[in-house]
């Protein structure tokens, strides 16, 4: 929560005002969650392997899976101290972000550029020559973040803000036109996305994920694989947490053909990925190259996963692009 009034059209901040931001609690409590998450399965799996693998392979097992749910935990640790910690203040025309440990301050006078950027929920970087201040606004109310929006968007000339136009269509228009107590009404090519219908989609899959991971586990006397539901009740809880109450707009996939081909790319990848690790398990290969062998057919998977993701997802850029430099006039009509 923050200390100022709600939003005005035209924010400003006078020689002897100062306006401070601080993450939401949603914030926090996805830190929470995925913290929780991470150490359970862990220490589940460390188990697993503890008692089921041969004295030999045990070691090189236990340090791989206490190192990536180790990270994990860490970064979702990180996350509920930046809550506690970390705040964002504007005081005259300076910028102060204060992070867990680390302070930085930009003032305006001195900024050079501005940069919008469009991943997680949208993020304003601040550059001077030596300095640098990323601000994701994900972790502010609504409020807060339409108020920084319009500040920074005043802040600096036009020709030093980069990537602007498609900020504005894919961030800020739809945050500045969202009204929580009223349920959005899709255009044609649009559809209306709800908890429920996440709800509809996941408990099924998640069912499905227990009865194969327990059929797994019979079959292979290993109860690993009994974690199989868990990924997909994270993820139904993660999209069903960050989705607002009364649901969004969103363009149906048949009518969005880079969507539609990502899709389909990424579903095709996943089965490759199930096939392969079957595969892969049936070998027994003797440790530590079993270990080795395995971390680097995920790394290869992972890049070209990436590979192909990426390019895709620049073609979508071109397109969305087009139609921002149509929308963005939307937002000097009526900021």
């Amino acid at each position: 929560m923050n200390n100022h009034n709600p939003v005005s059209n035209e924010p400003s901040v006078k020689d002897s005002d100062s306006r401070i931001f601080r993450a939401s609690k949603k914030h926090r409590k996805q830190g929470y969650f995925f913290l929780i998450f991470y150490v359970l399965v862990g220490i589940f799996v460390t188990c697993g392997i503890w008692f089921e693998e041969p004295i030999e392979e045990r070691v090189y097992g236990v340090i791989f899976v206490g190192l990536f749910f180790s990270f994990l935990s860490l970064c979702c640790l990180w996350m509920v101290l930046d809550y506690k910690h970390g705040s964002l203040t504007i005081q005259n025309s300076t910028v102060i972000q204060q992070g867990v440990i680390f302070r930085k301050e930009i003032d305006l006078s001195s900024a050079k550029q501005i940069r919008w950027g469009l991943s997680q929920g949208g993020s304003i970087t601040l550059k001077s020559l030596k300095k640098k201040i990323l601000i994701n606004l994900d972790y502010y109310e609504l409020n807060d973040r339409l108020w920084l929006i319009r500040y920074f968007q005043s802040a600096l000339p036009e020709e030093s803000q980069h990537h602007w136009d498609l900020f504005c269509y894919r961030i800020a228009i739809p945050l500045r036109d969202y009204k929580p107590d009223e349920i959005p009404s899709p255009e044609p090519g649009e559809i209306l996305i709800t908890r429920q219908r996440y709800d509809r989609f996941f408990i099924p899959l998640i069912i499905v994920a227990g009865i194969s991971g327990a059929i797994a586990a019979w079959y292979s006397q290993s109860p690993r694989f009994l974690i199989a539901p868990i990924p997909f009740m994270m993820l139904w809880y993660f999209l069903s947490h960050k989705m607002p109450k009364q649901g969004f707009v969103d363009r149906r996939i048949s009518a969005d053909k880079e969507l539609k081909q990502c899709l389909i790319f990424q579903v095709l990848w996943l089965g490759i990925a199930a096939i392969g690790s079957l595969i892969f398990g049936r070998m027994n290969f003797p440790e530590p190259q079993n270990t080795i062998y395995g971390v680097c057919l995920m790394c290869i998977w992972i890049i070209i996963l990436l590979i192909i993701v990426s390019k895709l997802d620049r073609a979508k850029h071109q397109k969305d692009l087009k139609e921002a430099q149509q929308r963005v006039q939307q937002w000097k009509d009526c900021p």
